[in-house]
C-alpha cells in the first residue's frame, strides 16, 4: 500500500476537523434543544457527565481535560457548587485545590441526562454501521491524542522559527 502524501494527509485532516466542528455545533444546538426543560446548558452537562465518568478531580484537571483556562472552567463550577450540584472534598495530594465531585443529587441529574440522551440515540439510525460507527470514535480519539501530544512541541517549533524571521 502507498503511503499517503503529506498533502493528501493534510486534506485527509481539514476534512475530519471541519466535520468534527460542524458535528460540536450540531451537538451544542441538540443539547440544549433537549436539555432546555431542565435548564442545562451544554457546558454544565459535559462536565457533570465527565465527572460521573471519571470521578472527582481538580477544576485545573477538568479545565486541562477540556482543553481551557481553569479561570474559565471556574464560573461554572462555582454555579453548580452553589445549586448542590457538585461539593469540593479535600485533596489529600493538593490542600488548596480541593477535588471537585458530584453531589447525590448531581448524580441523579446525570443519570436523568443519560437516560434521556440513550432513549433518544436508541431511535437514531444513522446509515454507517455500527462498526464503522466504532472505527470513527477511535479515529476521532487518535486524533485528539495525537493533538495534545504533538501540537504544544509544533507550537513551540513554530514560534521559535517566526522569531528567528522577524529579527532578520
Amino acid at each position: 500500500m502507498k503511503t499517503p502524501t503529506a498533502a493528501a494527509r493534510v486534506a485527509a485532516l481539514s476534512q475530519l476537523f471541519d466535520d468534527t466542528v460542524a458535528l460540536y455545533l450540531r451537538l451544542s444546538a441538540d443539547a440544549a434543544a433537549i436539555h432546555r426543560a431542565g435548564d442545562l446548558s451544554g457546558p454544565r452537562r459535559t462536565l457533570m457527565v465527565a465527572l460521573a465518568r471519571s470521578g472527582p478531580h481538580t477544576v485545573a484537571h477538568l479545565a486541562r481535560a477540556r482543553a481551557q483556562a481553569r479561570q474559565r472552567l471556574q464560573p461554572l463550577v462555582n454555579r453548580l457548587l452553589a445549586e448542590g450540584l457538585l461539593e469540593a472534598r479535600p485533596n489529600p495530594v493538593h490542600l488548596q485545590s480541593p477535588l471537585i465531585a458530584l453531589t447525590a443529587r448531581g448524580e441523579r441529574a446525570v443519570t436523568q441526562i443519560l437516560s434521556l440522551e440513550d432513549r433518544l440515540r436508541a431511535r437514531l439510525r444513522p446509515k454507517s454501521a455500527v462498526r464503522s460507527v466504532r472505527l470513527a470514535s477511535k479515529v476521532l480519539r487518535d486524533v485528539r491524542e495525537t493533538l495534545e501530544q504533538q501540537l504544544p512541541g509544533l507550537l513551540r517549533e513554530g514560534r521559535r522559527t517566526s522569531r528567528r524571521r522577524h529579527r532578520r
